[in-house]
């Protein structure tokens, strides 16, 4: 095992231990029950005190978790929360379209699937939770990008780049400027084999009393089944259920509805 896997290991264990006491603990105490000397553990936590993963009291010395584990337990309670009160929007998807339904966020310079449904078909789509996918080419990537100001709509570009996935795929700047405007003014998002050939995807906002996008509610499935011509009947679907499902979770005035915000992005 190298040192630096080690390493990682060790402060991870020291974070776990932490919190399984339920108590700050101090350096000996640590070294007692990791069966470390105390100067490696007194290495690796000025290393994630100076990050924030664990904060020494400075009265008693002792180490208990920091923000950014308090952080990490929110931003991870927000998403399964979202998830949970989105899931009969997601079955009710399901059932008025026979295709698989997802959610997903945005998650830096892509996408994150958060959750996915089938239907009881012979040919389904396969999207698993916690994949992500590029912004510029998927239905819900392109609804986050049409949300966010075309300054930062060019940063991500110029880093990921338009990558030619298939031959539908949108790879000049004028083009995917367009297809954002269109995503706007339309009000839903469309992946018809950009990302991977025979399979369409269509995508409406999840939006917070403020109009921000805060998640995408989709279907997709093969092209074949989602014909151009059933486009406009489906999308008016997609739309209204995702509508419904931001108005109700508006109504509990539940915190889930934050955007993700734009330092995440590249800068």
């Amino acid at each position: 095992m190298s040192e630096n896997v080690q390493s990682v290991e060790r402060a991870l264990d020291i974070v776990g231990t932490i919190v399984a006491a339920h108590r700050p603990l101090s350096i000996a105490e640590l070294s007692q029950q990791m069966q470390l000397a105390p100067s490696t553990i007194h290495r690796i936590l000025q290393t994630l005190s100076a990050k924030g993963y664990v904060h020494q009291d400075t009265l008693s010395k002792r180490y208990d978790i920091g923000p950014e584990i308090v952080e990490i337990s929110r931003s991870l309670y927000l998403r399964y929360d979202l998830v949970r009160r989105v899931r009969p929007y997601l079955q009710e998807l399901v059932d008025c379209t026979g295709e698989t339904a997802h959610l997903a966020e945005l998650y830096g310079t892509t996408a994150m699937y958060l959750s996915q449904l089938e239907p009881l078909t012979m040919m389904r789509m396969f999207t698993t939770p916690g994949s992500i996918t590029p912004l510029t080419c998927s239905d819900v990537g392109k609804l986050f990008l049409a949300d966010l100001p075309a300054s930062s709509v060019k940063r991500i570009v110029d880093k990921v780049g338009l990558i030619p996935r298939t031959p539908h795929t949108l790879v000049s700047w004028e083009r995917l400027q367009a297809e954002l405007q269109t995503v706007r003014d339309q009000g839903y998002a469309e992946d018809n084999e950009e990302r991977e050939l025979g399979v369409r995807c269509l995508s409406a906002p999840l939006s917070n009393g403020a109009g921000k996008v805060i998640a995408a509610l989709g279907i997709a499935g093969p092209s074949g089944r989602l014909t151009t011509e059933r486009v406009p009947e489906l999308s008016e679907k997609i739309r209204a259920i995702a509508r419904r499902a931001a108005h109700d979770l508006m109504l509990v005035t539940s915190p889930v509805l934050e955007p993700a915000p734009l330092e995440s992005l590249p800068s």
